[in-house]
């Protein structure tokens, strides 16, 4: 397996659990999600956002330093993962609000639409490593 398959397949399967993991397991999701995503900004989100960062661009190095067929795909696919860091590291409290509302609606129903959604996209990022690398 080339780094572009490991990746693919590793992220890929912790988002296409995600909505096994967090609304199938006998647990208070949503709770857990409002103690982690508080107002004020955790002291460990800023080191994680930063290693994901750094985690991306490693990526982008690797797909313009390699010739592997298709990497791009997977490449992309990674890189949406930045556009989390960086509400976490430039604008926390709009992505803080934003799950907010998304506990207080529907009971938090629209969590579970967003890891569904997950879920999917870990099942594509998954196939994409196996078929096309």
């Amino acid at each position: 397996m080339n780094y572009f398959q490991i990746l693919g397949v590793g992220f890929g399967i912790v988002a296409l659990l995600k909505p096994f993991y967090m609304h199938v397991l006998p647990w208070d999701e949503n709770k857990f999600i409002a103690e982690t995503y508080t107002e004020e900004r955790p002291n460990w989100i800023l080191p994680i956002a930063i290693m994901g960062l750094v985690l991306v661009c490693y990526t982008w190095y690797k797909e313009l330093t390699t010739e592997i067929r298709y990497s791009l795909i997977i490449t992309i696919m990674f890189s949406l993962t930045a556009i989390k860091a960086v509400f976490f590291i430039f604008d926390y409290s709009k992505f803080q609000k934003w799950v907010a509302g998304l506990l207080i609606k529907n009971k938090g129903k629209n969590v579970v639409i967003v890891d569904v959604f997950a879920g999917i996209f870990g099942l594509v990022l998954i196939a994409a490593s196996f078929f096309l690398l």
